[in-house]
């Protein structure tokens, strides 16, 4: 199994957040490819909180954690102005689990692009066909 990370980001276009999304394997070697993207979203919207939710990984490396708030505590325009949110429990790497994780995250952006809409979205019926 390749241990890979996947990132979606999301930006206010009022500019009052960005939200950086990452599922899959976070490594202490591929924790550096946020790295950028963390800076990037700084650097576009200097007064937008930025949000890092790792709560979706299939494996998340201590190390690499450890490594990822050093970064933000040290990293000069990153200090303060990025929030790292971890899961609850350690991630299970059942493909199952990160299956689940991924509908857990397109329902959770789906839910923030559809709060104008006239009429919510029904809640997602997982079920283990799908």
């Amino acid at each position: 199994m390749q241990r890979k990370i996947s990132v979606l980001v999301e930006v206010d276009l009022d500019g009052r957040y960005v939200h950086v999304h990452v599922t899959g394997a976070l490594t202490a070697v591929n924790q550096q490819g946020l790295h950028p993207v963390l800076r990037r979203a700084r650097t576009m919207l200097p007064a937008a909180t930025v949000s890092l939710d790792l709560t979706c990984v299939r494996e998340l490396d201590p190390r690499a954690l450890e490594l990822l708030r050093r970064t933000v505590e040290h990293e000069p325009g990153l200090d303060g102005a990025v929030q790292i949110r971890v899961p609850r429990e350690a991630p299970a790497g059942a493909a199952t689990a990160a299956l689940a994780a991924r509908r857990r995250l397109r329902h959770e952006v789906l839910q923030r692009r559809s709060e104008k809409l006239p009429a919510p979205l029904p809640e997602p019926a997982l079920s283990a066909a799908s």
